[in-house]
């Protein structure tokens, strides 16, 4: 059959489902779990890294370029996931240990090369999984291995196991989790462990964002204060230089705003991400109320959701700031042109006054150079007639030179107004 020609990333879209599948696990099992924001930090170094360990037990390196790598040696696997902003490595071992965290994964994983992989610990986690029927696990003893005031615990999978956990480090900079196993299977453990691997990641990644409410939400209130008094000032302005004045101030407060925003949006978008996959995972684990005790949920929503509603305060905060600076400046700028428009009504009234007393004016001089140059024509013609009167022409000089005055006059006019008519016509260039 033939089929019309296939989008490049058709195949591999179709296989991104099925990158990073879960790992078959099994009880007992010792899960250390690391997180590192790797920032600048290519794959390509992070795959040289996994080499080095592969090599050191005679396994295949992760391909070039590869975003994922899982690996099993003699006495531990491990998991390496490249995300945007973050790495993860899982370690398993499987041991049987009478007594939870005696044992850890990462305890078999060389020490220089764990020191040595790139980026700043963000998330490092013990998963201990047990079966709750042979240790015979109850809550006294759970709560010998963790801080009492803060243990939190629920059934997880339905009923299918119990989850407990204090949320705080430990002395070796781990926190712990410890999963009783009354009925998982395989795939279900597989899926619980990934689900409480990646809440305690993303509710890291999403508390980055907290850190931002604590540096500039005093530094917003402040500013938030000091648009309010910018607007009011504007009520009072009368000239235009306060008002530039004032424009000035505003667009120096926008400036500020928006490098806030620059340097907080990033980080409150992820936050606002990162919280709902946590919320999604909570809901993963299936929880069920374990008589006594808090479940997970409702301390994440206790102390976890605070945090997240600050952040969420702080970018709803810098948003109607922004807003409220641009309808200000917007105001500002309206009454600054109607301040200037007036100002260039009264210039054109100025200047219309003045063209018109200057018309005035230039008629006065016309009429008055009319007048001028027929004296003087005139005077002319005086001239000569008392010449053409010397040589005994019967010319009488005063009827002769009364006679052409009128006729000089008009002349003078007419050729004056030729030459404004022509100026007007055909301006000089």
């Amino acid at each position: 059959m033939s089929l019309p020609s296939e989008h490049p990333l058709r195949q591999r879209l179709f296989n991104e489902s099925h990158a990073r599948p879960y790992a078959e696990l099994s009880i007992p099992l010792q899960v250390s779990y690391l997180v590192l924001l790797t920032g600048e930090v290519s794959p390509a170094d992070e795959c040289k890294h996994l080499g080095e360990l592969a090599q050191q037990h005679d396994k295949a390196p992760p391909s070039k370029g590869a975003k994922h790598y899982d690996a099993q040696f003699a006495e531990f696997s491990v998991k390496w996931e490249k995300h945007t902003e973050f790495s993860s490595y899982v370690f398993f071992s499987k041991k049987h240990c009478a007594r939870p965290f005696s044992a850890k994964a990462i305890d078999l994983v060389p020490t220089a090369w764990l020191k040595a992989i790139k980026g700043q610990l963000l998330v490092a986690q013990h998963i201990e999984l047990m079966p709750a029927s042979e240790n015979k696990f109850d809550q006294k003893a759970v709560s010998a291995l963790f801080q009492a005031d803060s243990l939190v615990g629920s059934f997880v999978g339905g009923t299918a196991a119990e989850a407990w956990t204090d949320f705080r480090l430990k002395r070796d900079g781990f926190s712990h989790v410890l999963v009783l196993n009354n009925s998982l299977t395989e795939q279900t453990t597989s899926r619980l462990i990934q689900h409480l691997l990646e809440l305690e990641t993303y509710r890291m990644l999403a508390l980055l964002g907290f850190p931002l409410v604590e540096k500039y939400g005093k530094v917003i209130t402040e500013m938030g204060q000091s648009l309010t008094d910018l607007t009011q000032r504007m009520t009072r302005t009368e000239s235009l230089e306060e008002e530039h004045a004032l424009l000035r101030e505003l667009t120096t407060l926008e400036a500020n705003i928006e490098q806030i925003i620059a340097a907080t949006s990033y980080r409150f978008s992820a936050t606002q991400a990162y919280k709902s996959i946590v919320m999604d995972r909570l809901q993963g684990i299936r929880e069920n109320r374990i008589e006594g005790r808090q479940m997970l949920s409702r301390y994440l929503e206790r102390r976890f959701q605070p945090a997240m509603n600050a952040c969420d305060s702080v970018s709803s905060r810098l948003e109607s700031l922004s807003n409220r600076v641009a309808r200000a400046s917007q105001i500002l700028m309206a009454r600054v042109d109607l301040a200037l428009a007036s100002q260039n009504r009264d210039l054109l009234n100025s200047m219309n006054r003045r063209a018109q007393i200057q018309l005035r004016l230039q008629q006065t001089v016309e009429g008055l150079s009319i007048a001028a140059i027929s004296y003087y024509i005139v005077g002319l013609m005086a001239y000569l007639a008392k010449a053409l009167k010397a040589i005994d022409l019967p010319i009488n000089v005063d009827l002769f030179v009364g006679g052409s005055i009128p006729l000089v006059v008009l002349s003078i006019w007419f050729a004056v107004r030729q030459v404004k008519r022509r100026l007007i016509t055909d301006p000089p260039r």
